[in-house]
């Protein structure tokens, strides 16, 4: 069973047997459908069905020369809707199933996240027309959550911050280029950083501190705990169970990921301005 079907709404299946009936809803009626050769006599399908607005099960399998469907595996998801450009994106297969990871070098570390549209990436490597994928849209479901208050800023503060954040991409992307000046003034940049979180924390709470932070989480390289601010939040209702879901944009280390969680497992109410920490299984749809 996934982990996070329940983040999705389905939180009362517990085993495959009740699972039976989505599959049967996804394949009678999916909102999309994908199929691409990847052999000789072997077609990669994907299929995804929405169970709410923007999340739904996805379910990927293989059609041989007969024309009998198996299907391999699925994954629950969440669709963004804004995209975000970077240098690069490189994608890698998994070594166990037929799905992708993709992976977003930053200066400070790697973020990598699942792949949602499969079968449209398997597609460019059978064509062998792979090209330099430079967008994605970032989203991610959560199976436990809490909301934070806002830190006491002023729209002053916003300004500057937002200034400084563009500077720092400039830089990030100079630095990638080998700019030994961007790079020392990166470098100068976190030593200062972490001297005045050390001087801080003698005296204030951390969380007072940190308006957002990204962390590597557990050993599966997709997921991270996060603290990000909220731009906006929709709740939204799984039309199956009829589970109440929040679906909140957030803006975390300059990326910008649209979470989805289920209400109880959220503690707090999500509002705009306000912060959500939690872990977080990262996903991303691929700009192609």
């Amino acid at each position: 069973m996934h982990k996070y079907l329940r983040a999705i709404g389905f939180s009362k299946i517990k085993s495959r047997k009740q699972l039976e009936s989505i599959y049967h809803d996804t394949l009678s009626s999916p909102n999309r459908k994908t199929a691409t050769v990847i052999g000789a006599d072997t077609t990669l399908i994907q299929i995804d069905k929405n169970f709410g607005a923007g999340v739904g099960i996805s379910l990927v399998g293989e059609i041989d020369s007969s024309g009998s469907l198996s299907i391999e595996h699925y994954f629950p998801y969440v669709r963004a809707n804004v995209y975000e450009t970077y240098e690069d994106i490189k994608v890698e297969q998994h070594c166990d199933k037929e799905s992708y990871a993709g992976i977003i070098d930053d200066i400070n570390m790697s973020v990598i996240f699942y792949v949602q549209n499969i079968a449209d990436y398997a597609k460019l490597v059978w064509f062998n027309t792979r090209k330099n994928i430079n967008a994605v849209m970032l989203s991610a479901l959560s199976n436990e959550g809490t909301i934070l208050i806002p830190l006491n800023k002023t729209s002053a503060d916003l300004k500057i911050e937002r200034r400084e954040m563009k500077n720092n991409m400039r830089l990030v992307k100079e630095a990638k280029r080998g700019d030994a000046d961007a790079i020392e003034h990166l470098v100068l940049q976190d030593i200062d950083l972490k001297n005045d979180i050390n001087r801080r924390t003698y005296h204030e709470d951390v969380l007072s501190i940190v308006d957002t932070s990204m962390i590597p989480y557990g050993v599966e390289c997709e997921n991270y705990e996060i603290i990000g601010t909220i731009l906006h939040v929709e709740p939204i209702e799984n039309v199956v169970t009829h589970e109440l879901l929040y679906n909140m944009d957030l803006i975390c280390n300059e990326y910008m990921i649209n979470v989805c969680i289920n209400s109880q497992d959220l503690n707090g109410i999500p509002a705009e301005g306000r912060r959500f920490k939690g872990v977080i299984w990262l996903q991303g749809y691929l700009c192609m």
